[in-house]
């Protein structure tokens, strides 16, 4: 059977809505999936790239050159290639993060059915690991959620293989320690594809595109208990006891949770691209990604339009109709846009108004976007999945209220004979130090960091410093000066201890980079419980001195 390119399709004709839970098909269907697993994390892993990790300069929002330290500081952690199955190319599709683990959904554009789910662990988030695959094969995942141990699944099926009626279906696989497995139960839905998938305590909720439905079914038995006919729906969500569903001809609906009754309905922008969106909530607004009419932000409760997120009306070597609002991600009064070729952009409320932070200029169109915890997940389709972590002051870390809060330039320098000390969660370009500086709390330099001659830094907290694109940005400890580190410390470039230069150590170290040591240079590990994980080379130049209790992970010193 041919399928649609993005399996939606607009329709002008408006079907009248009821509930009806005799839908054709609308049963589980038990048979074999011909799921294959993969649980070589090894082999799997290869497929993740480190070459373009480090700290993100997030462009400002505003157009008045602003040099000051940036408030929101980023790290790209990693890149995940998309999987190849039988030549094909896979694309992602969603995201769904539950603890230690992601869940990443792929399908295949153009003709073929073929789809995938892996298992991303990020444990350790400066080495995320691919440790679990299960390839699909004559289907197509859209959505995934993860729920009480299993994880549901949205997708489209070739019904020439599968012998259905209709393509969609949706349906949960129970999950073994958060790992994927066989047991897979479907249900086939009327529509062309499942387009999302969303959950409650006692049940679970699909939408379909095309000439599609809304489905509320039993999370026991996989029965369809009621089902809508809506056209060309897209994405649905749950909120305090609502169902939300966003139609790209018909606008949103919400419905009672409790038998989907229709609360409340109200006119979006129409939406003629064949593509997924997506929609999130902000305390009592919706927001709702409508494509080239940017983001939609909605009273929740009234339908009232408070706001619209523009797209960017140009961005320099991209074409205008690349520039699409795909998705919206919020975490933590923060709204993250993936906008197709411009990247991703990122608002937070200031007085009941969205204001736009910035933006991040990643490589490949920016189709999906996920913030949860400290994690934001962006799939660029076949430029793969970008896992990017945000840098915040670690849970129970030290009492930093004694210092003033750092509200200076993007460069910090400290000049010969000044004493300075700051706190605070920040973004700099670099630092030089050529007396004494403290920080306390989380920081970020893009670029080159040098502690000079007979200077110190104290840093406590979490500092990310450099990029693996550009080793050379380095971190120096200079003749005679002093690295004072109580926290945790990533560097991405090279770092370099020179001649009788100190560094002690009470925390976690990664260098991603090499690290050299110079003649007469003294490296202290204090406590018991330190760990040093260099990737790179060490190149020891002369004598030095190493002393303390620590891990050498990839036992490099």
């Amino acid at each position: 059977m041919r399928k649609l390119v993005s399996y939606l399709a607009a329709f002008s004709v408006l079907t009248v809505v009821s509930c009806r839970s005799d839908n054709d098909s609308e049963v589980p269907n038990e048979q074999d999936k011909g799921i294959i697993l993969n649980s070589d994390a090894k082999a799997l892993s290869m497929r993740i790239s480190y070459n373009n990790s480090g700290v993100l300069d997030m462009i400002p929002g505003s157009t008045v050159k602003d040099t000051n330290a940036g408030d929101f500081p980023l790290v790209l952690v990693a890149e995940v290639a998309p999987p190849v199955y039988n030549g094909k190319t896979l694309r992602a599709t969603h995201v769904a993060l539950e603890g230690n683990y992601a869940y990443v959904s792929y399908n295949t554009e153009g003709e073929t059915y073929l789809g995938a789910v892996e298992v991303l662990d990020v444990t350790n988030p400066n080495a995320p690991q691919l440790v679990m695959q299960a390839i699909l094969p004559n289907t197509d995942v859209s959505s995934v959620r993860y729920d009480s141990g299993k994880l549901y699944i949205a997708g489209a099926h070739n019904v020439d293989d599968s012998g259905a009626p209709t393509p969609a279906f949706v349906g949960s696989m129970t999950l073994s320690g958060g790992m994927l497995s066989n047991s897979l139960q479907e249900t086939v839905l009327t529509g062309k594809v499942g387009t999302d998938v969303t959950s409650s305590s006692s049940k679970y909720y699909a939408v379909t595109g095309a000439t599609g439905v809304l489905a509320q079914l039993n999370k026991t038995s996989q029965q369809v208990e009621m089902s809508i006919p809506i056209n060309d729906l897209r994405a649905l969500g749950y909120n305090n006891n609502k169902i939300v569903v966003l139609s790209g001809t018909e606008g949103v609906k919400i419905y009672d949770a409790n038998g989907l009754s229709l609360l409340t309905s109200f006119a979006t922008s129409t939406d003629v691209a064949e593509a997924k969106r997506t929609l999130d909530f902000l305390d009592t607004k919706l927001l709702v990604s409508e494509g080239y009419a940017g983001v939609g932000v909605y009273n929740l409760s009234t339908g009232a339009k408070l706001q619209t997120l523009a797209v960017p009306t140009s961005v320099p070597g991209v074409d205008p109709s690349d520039i699409v609002s795909n998705a919206v991600s919020v975490n933590s009064n923060r709204v993250f846009v993936a906008n197709g070729g411009a990247g991703i952009y990122v608002y937070a409320p200031t007085n009941n108004t969205l204001t736009l932070l910035g933006s991040l200029d990643l490589t490949g169109s920016s189709n999906y976007v996920l913030s949860k915890g400290e994690y934001i997940f962006v799939a660029t389709g076949a430029g793969g999945l970008k896992i990017i972590k945000t840098v915040a002051p670690q849970s129970g870390a030290i009492d930093c209220s004694g210092y003033p809060v750092y509200n200076g330039s993007e460069w910090l320098n400290v000049n010969s004979g000044q004493t300075l000390a700051y706190s605070g969660t920040k973004s700099l370009q670099g630092i030089n130090v050529n007396q004494t500086l403290t920080w306390c709390g989380a920081l970020t330099a893009s670029q080159g960091v040098n502690i000079n001659s007979n200077a110190t830094f104290n840093m406590y907290g979490q500092f990310f410093q450099g990029s693996q694109s550009n080793p050379w940005n380095s971190l120096n400890i200079n003749s005679g000066s002093l690295l004072n580190l109580k926290g945790n410390l990533t560097t991405y470039g090279h770092m370099t201890l020179n001649s009788n230069a100190n560094w002690k150590i009470e925390g976690n170290v990664t260098i991603l980079g090499n690290l050299t040591i110079n003649q007469g240079s003294k490296i202290e590990f204090v406590g018991t419980t330190s760990t040093i994980t260099i990737n790179g080379t060490v190149t020891k130049n002369g004598t030095s001195t190493i002393t303390g209790t620590y891990t050498d992970v990839n036992h490099k010193l």
